[in-house]
């Protein structure tokens, strides 16, 4: 693969120096947009958001609230980011909370990360009651009733900036260490951890992720923002790379929201591609359109390997019904097939993949606009560098956490100095691209010293039309516990199962599957097939929780 330089980008230190100088001769330009349950646009410019942030920073300094924890819960939504920009401007820790998880396992990460002061939606006011009974200070996001909420309070720091004879009362010291916010691990393989990530650990990180890909001037995410990945490369990098910006908080418009916004540029995960692109095949199947498409898409794979990049009028037409104008998408979160990246380029897409950790902030790589192995999942980030120690990867640079909160002892068992262990298992070729073979705490061990990652398995299980989602495991088969054989888990989809009943689709799979394990060596073949009736309980960016399993 030929390199090629890095984007020229800006590099920030603090969110207050962001927000205050970012970015520079735009302030009536379109920052964020989104739109409305009908589908009206809403939006604000650059120099209203950097208003906004002011007078709602200047509160929180009035109210005793600079350097405290401040809590946000909500879905994606303007109000949400005020209140984060806000607490990391006047040096107050915003906690990101996924309101997706149990009750019990929310109020356990308010209590885990000392908050002070809670912002969430209606829906959570249960939840919330017991903060205010505790005497914390409470608010909506928005809306609400007895309470007050963002834009009550923005309006409360106007005031209390136009009574002020000294605005310099409200700058507060911080520096590119100081802690800007603590984010709550996915939590795929055991509980979420609190991360602790410093204003240029998170800045730093969003910087580079521009400086390895060139964005579009209209960028769309649903990524949820309490993620790193969501906030770092979906917020920060659009906001730094002065594309304008649609935010959606909806699931159930999301595909609405793409085709009004005339994006370029969208961030997402592996499902949302995988679901679009099955739905591109079953409509072309129940149009009887199927096997054309599939010569069409042999043909210009042929013509892409030999430089002629042109996907012509009928594949046009076919990105434009799925993905409307887009024509680049970052994907994260988890493996990406190479084979649908590989038919989304012949369509005239781009799909760059890449890999990240929470408590990298997140992103370690990402691949290039110009410089793309599909199945590789990019080039290191600047300001980062990648080693791999007996199969791990180890992560050290600007980026990395400052550790986890109030746990020292678990913040030295995932350092080796200054390198993060990520527990991923990957190797880095020759040309400097790193791959992810598997997770180690995934790892299946037999009885003979032999290893084997389930991802692997489970890339190969996931190409079964009738099947949704899978894992793959080691089921214990004898008296000792590494006495183990290769079993599965299997939820298939009901769409394409309609019509089967619950042996037939069993019978189905294992014929399937008894075609994968003749290319497989004898320890590695999958003995044991079950079906699941309920779908696996899953992360914010849609991993399968593995230790539920």
């Amino acid at each position: 693969m030929r390199k090629y330089p890095l984007n020229p980008v800006e590099y920030y230190s603090t969110f207050r120096e962001m927000i205050e100088n970012l970015p520079e001769g735009r302030e009536n330009a379109p920052g964020i947009s989104w739109f409305t349950r009908k589908g009206g646009e809403q939006g604000v410019s650059i120099g209203k958001l950097r208003e906004d942030v002011r007078n709602l920073q200047a509160y929180f300094v009035k109210e005793g609230l600079a350097g405290k924890h401040i809590a946000i819960l909500g879905e994606n939504c303007y109000e949400w980011l005020l209140v984060y920009f806000a607490a990391t401007y006047c040096g107050a820790v915003a906690v990101c909370v996924d309101i997706e998880q149990p009750d019990e396992t929310i109020l356990q990460m308010l209590d885990m990360a000392d908050v002070s002061a809670l912002f969430y939606i209606d829906s959570l006011d249960d939840i919330c009651k017991k903060y205010a009974e505790e005497g914390k200070k409470t608010f909506h996001l928005f809306g609400g009733t007895g309470l007050d909420n963002v834009a009550t309070l923005i309006e409360k720091g106007a005031a209390i900036r136009a009574e002020s004879s000294d605005s310099s009362e409200f700058n507060v010291n911080v520096s590119s260490e100081t802690t800007a916010s603590i984010v709550f691990t996915s939590g795929t393989t055991s509980y979420s951890k609190p991360v602790m990530l410093s204003h240029g650990a998170i800045l730093t990180n969003a910087s580079d992720a521009l400086a390895n890909v060139a964005i579009g001037e209209i960028a769309f995410t649903s990524l949820p923002f309490y993620h790193t990945y969501g906030l770092t490369c979906s917020v920060l990098s659009m906001l730094i790379g002065r594309a304008k910006l649609y935010i959606n908080g909806n699931l159930k418009t999301v595909m609405r929201d793409i085709q009004l916004a005339h994006p370029h540029t969208m961030l997402t995960v592996p499902l949302m591609l995988e679901t679009i692109h099955a739905r591109m095949w079953m409509t072309a199947e129940e149009s009887g359109k199927a096997k054309s498409l599939r010569k069409l898409l042999k043909i210009k794979k042929f013509l892409f390997s030999i430089g002629i990049k042109t996907p012509g009028k009928v594949l046009d037409s076919v990105r434009e019904k799925c993905f409307g104008t887009i024509k680049l998408i970052i994907c994260g979160g988890a493996h990406m097939s190479a084979e649908i990246m590989e038919e989304f380029s012949c369509m005239g897409i781009t799909v760059l993949q890449g890999y990240g950790i929470t408590e990298c902030a997140p992103l370690v790589s990402v691949n290039r606009n110009k410089a793309n192995k599909l199945d590789s999942v990019g080039v290191v980030s600047p300001n980062c560098e990648v080693k791999i120690e007996d199969g791990e990867i180890l992560v050290r640079g600007k980026n990395v956490m400052t550790g986890y909160y109030k746990s020292p002892e678990m913040t030295r068992e995932a350092m080796r100095g200054e390198w993060f262990a990520t527990g991923d298992v990957g190797y880095i070729d020759k040309d400097g691209y790193l791959f992810i073979t598997g997770r180690k705490k995934n790892l299946i061990v037999f009885k003979n010293g032999k290893k084997l990652s389930p991802e692997k398995l489970e890339d190969k299980i996931k190409k079964i039309a009738l099947v949704q989602d899978v894992i793959v495991y080691g089921a214990v088969s004898g008296v000792s516990t590494d006495d183990v054989q290769v079993a599965t888990s299997i939820y298939p989809n009901h769409e394409k199962c309609a019509n089967m009943t619950s042996y037939e689709i069993l019978e189905a799979l294992q014929s399937e599957i008894n075609l994968i394990n003749r290319e497989l060596p004898l320890y590695q073949q999958i003995q044991m097939v079950s079906i699941r009736e309920q779908e696996f309980s899953k992360t914010a960016l849609q991993k399968i929780k593995r230790h539920l399993i």
